[in-house]
């Protein structure tokens, strides 16, 4: 019960009030208090009967999709094509590293050069399905 209605229900037991309840208003406050009882039982039996039909929705569904190997959606496959892909030339020259006598000087690292060749573009085949 809420603090409403155990007030109410204390000052409806109580003896020590001045003016007691008369019978109308004592009716019409049972009343209140029924209805407001019955409206928050409905809204717990409608918050539970959601959750349980998501949940069984939920359970039914996850179960079908893992078994399917995921979801429906069809993939696209790639066209193959009878013409191997170019690979572009690539040419690498080392850059020589100066030789030093002193040990104090820092030496530099060896680098290369590589420069790559773009290769050509293949013709474009229809493939028709």
């Amino acid at each position: 019960m809420e603090d409403f209605e155990h007030e109410l229900a204390r000052m409806m037991r109580g003896t020590q009030a001045d003016t007691p309840f008369e019978d109308q208003h004592r009716q019409r406050l049972h009343a209140g208090v029924r209805a407001r009882r019955r409206a928050r039982t409905v809204w717990m039996a409608t918050g539970s009967a959601l959750t349980i039909a998501g949940l069984g929705v939920g359970l039914e569904v996850l179960p079908s999709a893992s078994a399917q190997g995921g979801p429906t959606v069809p993939h696209h496959q790639p066209t193959a094509t009878t013409a191997p892909v170019p690979v572009p030339a690539r040419t690498c020259t080392t850059v020589p590293v100066p030789t030093h006598t002193s040990t104090t000087v820092p030496v530099p690292i060896p680098s290369r050069i590589c420069t790559t060749v773009p290769a050509p573009v293949p013709a474009h085949t229809s493939t028709a399905k």
